[in-house]
């Protein structure tokens, strides 16, 4: 990246680059603001007028990073900000922008972060306070983009997973991580992205208001933080990439999911199986089911036991000992004997197992009654909030399970902040909770003390995996916060165990949707229920991601079990040569038949198929890519009607 200020009648100039990408920001008296975004690939320019970078409010002042009078469009009225931002200096770094400013007792700074052969940026804001007293940030616009390849009229926007077209002015709140802009024209667009987390998305496009705005919700779940004196706030990142091709090709996605591996925490060495105890058991498990399903697993070639929810009483998660009178000890025992990862499943949403939780944990509605997880509150549990000294217990009672069964994998579960499910009222009215003030900062609060909880395990523990579910996420699919948070996130409970409610085909087309935009080998999609008539299809349909399912083992035959031991044994193969971070599903296949291959950046993997038509079906793979039938050893593809097969791919 180059940095080239030059002083004239404005203040100066700095353009952040690389190779195939420049932004050009332009620093006055009326503040900061983009003048240019460019694909040096095709000479594109994205704007075709300047273009501000943030907005927030200061004790319910709003300020913006560029001082000028407009008319607002949606009353007619002048809009002024009197204030600008004034500039202090520039910092350049190996791959990072810095510009400080000042304003109203606060030093703003404004960061962009490129990387060689992106063509986009990382952006975030961060505010110090100055003053002498506590101020409150919020109404948080960390970007504010208005970009466009051509012109606005030309082109069509998109949200989220399954690139759902929107009408030219939308407002999407708190449920997508992506926008995508794109001309039909030139076959040009962009991609935006947000890391904030959950229900505190926000992202709304006008560009009537000349606004593509990343920002922290303002409406449903309101972001506010409260800083001390000398206490700064650092925003969520805005991620945005160019591309210059056809929304369809499976590149277009590409360098987006590039931008977001740049800040996702160390995978584990190898990726590997990973099997749970919640479907077809939920909490009906014992110690003599248990060891039976741990063998079970360790033959097909599982790496990591998870046992969920069942395992303990209402006397501060002790362990049942009707159910496990060896304790827990003699399950971890059996799961690390195999050479498997023990997981545990605890809930961190709710006071469920605990004996007596303090009144100052619980989590507040408007009216001050504890907030209830269900419908039926004479029977639903009480919600805790992370945003109290809740999470110090928390902390202490993950540290106690992890050393006394050594615990290599938690899947962290109940909902706190909101449920996906619509059975609990959003964040925490509390005004004597130790990290918030009020309802308004209960939402960050209480996803801080996520961060914390990881940064606390992760010190003490390098190698474990804190793993936030969907629902203590408070989302119901695949979130960037979510994936930067833990090496590996569960993202649904999407399981196809009863095929008349579920079909795995409808499943993988769920999950083709999101593995195409992000990270598969971080994406643990959902509890695939391996049910002995359709057990290979399920194993192969949970290897679209990083592999979890579930399922009773113990109704597998003998010609199945030694089925998914090849599947099993041909992926631990292939994630033995490199993570497999790359996703391609097959597309133009015949009706019926669907597809996907997973490799690592050499081009080395696997690839599945699955007929459901009435033909044989036949591919031609690339001629200078070797293919390996997992069954066979057949190196060509031809999959018979109603079966589905495995293929290595590369010199194995």
């Amino acid at each position: 990246m180059y940095i080239y200020p030059y002083i004239g009648d404005i203040m100066a100039f700095y353009t952040v680059e690389n190779d195939l990408f420049a932004r050009t920001l332009e620093v006055n008296a009326s503040g900061v603001r983009s003048t240019s975004m460019l694909d040096k690939r095709n000479h594109t320019e994205y704007l075709s007028s300047p273009s501000r970078e943030f907005f927030f409010s200061i004790n319910d002042r709003m300020f913006s990073s560029w001082q000028s009078a407009s008319i607002r469009l949606v009353d007619g009225n002048t809009e002024i900000s009197d204030s600008a931002p004034q500039f202090i200096r520039a910092e350049k770094k190996h791959s990072s922008l810095s510009l400080f400013f000042a304003l109203d007792n606060t030093e703003v700074t404004l960061t962009y972060l490129t990387y060689p052969g992106i063509c986009g940026y990382r952006k975030h804001i961060t505010i110090k306070n100055l003053s002498p007293q506590i101020i409150k940030i919020n109404k948080f616009a960390f970007d504010d983009t208005c970009a466009c390849p051509g012109k606005f009229a030309d082109c069509q926007f998109f949200t989220g997973f399954n690139e759902a077209q929107q009408p030219v002015c939308f407002t999407c709140e708190g449920n997508e991580d992506i926008i995508r802009c794109h001309n039909s024209r030139n076959h040009s667009g962009w991609i935006m992205g947000s890391d904030a987390p959950g229900i505190l998305r926000y992202q709304m496009i006008y560009p009537v208001w000349h606004n593509a705005v990343n920002a922290l919700n303002m409406s449903s779940a309101p972001f506010a933080v409260y800083l001390k004196p000398g206490e700064s706030f650092q925003s969520p990142d805005s991620i945005f990439s160019l591309y210059g091709n056809n929304p369809d090709d499976p590149d277009g996605y590409r360098e987006f999911q590039l931008l977001i591996r740049q800040n996702l925490p160390p995978l584990p060495q190898n990726e590997s199986l990973m099997y749970c105890t919640w479907f077809p058991f939920m909490k009906n498990i014992n110690a003599t089911l248990i060891l039976d399903l741990i063998d079970r697993a360790a033959d097909i070639g599982f790496g990591c036991f998870v046992l969920d929810d069942g395992w303990f009483t209402m006397d501060d998660h002790q362990v049942d000992k009707n159910k496990f009178p060896g304790g827990l000890e003699e399950i971890s025992t059996q799961v690390r004997k195999h050479g498997m990862t023990f997981g545990l499943w605890l809930n961190v949403g709710t006071d469920y197992g605990l004996k007596a939780p303090k009144d100052e944990w619980f989590a507040k509605q408007y009216d001050g009654k504890i907030s209830r997880l269900g419908f039926d509150y004479s029977n639903s549990g009480n919600v805790l909030c992370m945003g109290s000294t809740y999470r110090d217990f928390l902390l202490d009672t993950l540290i106690d399970l992890t050393q006394k069964y050594q615990v290599g994998y938690f899947k962290l579960d109940f909902s706190s902040v909101m449920s996906p499910y619509g059975l609990l009222p959003y964040g925490c009215h509390a005004k004597n909770h130790r990290h918030h003030h009020g309802w308004d900062d209960s939402f960050a609060a209480i996803y801080d003390g996520m961060t914390f909880l990881k940064n606390e395990m992760y010190a003490r523990f390098p190698d474990l995996i804190l793993d936030f579910s969907f629902e203590a996420f408070g989302t119901e699919k695949p979130n960037i916060a979510a994936l930067e948070l833990s090496p590996l996130h569960h993202v649904s409970n999407i399981s196809a165990e009863n095929p008349d409610i579920q079909s795995l085909p409808q499943v993988r087309n769920c999950f083709y949707q999101w593995l195409k935009k992000f990270p598969p080998e971080r994406i643990l999609n959902g509890l695939i229920a391996v049910n002995h008539h359709s057990c290979a299809e399920a194993l192969l349909t949970a290897f679209s991601g990083a592999p979890l399912a579930a399922g009773d083992l113990r109704t597998l035959n003998d010609n199945e079990t030694a089925l998914l031991k090849s599947f099993a044994q041909a992926f631990n193969r292939a994630a033995a040569n490199g993570h497999l971070t790359d996703f391609h599903e097959f597309q133009n296949l015949p009706d019926g038949v669907d597809g996907f291959k997973r490799t690592n950046r050499y081009g080395n993997g696997f690839a599945a198929f699955f007929n459901h038509s009435q033909e044989t079906f036949t591919f031609d793979f690339p001629q200078n890519c070797r293919i390996t039938n997992v069954e066979t050893n057949e190196n060509f593809i031809s999959i018979p009607p109603g079966k589905c097969a495995m293929f290595l791919i590369g010199n194995f």
